[in-house]
């Protein structure tokens, strides 16, 4: 009787390659990925900072 792949093992493999991927990248320019993970915050921290403004301006 053949294994039925499901769903969830499909999301838990991808979800480790996608760790793994990621852990690589760390490991083999960690410059370059704290580069991006900051640009990442600043990114959020100005969305944070224009939903305020958005919420202070509504009250």
């Amino acid at each position: 009787m053949p294994r039925v792949v499901t769903v969830r093992s499909m999301q838990r493999v991808v979800g480790l390659l996608a760790l793994a991927l990621v852990l690589f990248w760390i490991i083999d320019s960690p410059q370059s990925a704290a580069a991006t993970v900051s640009s990442i915050l600043a990114i959020l921290a100005s969305f944070a900072a224009s939903l305020v403004t958005f919420v202070t301006a509504l009250f």
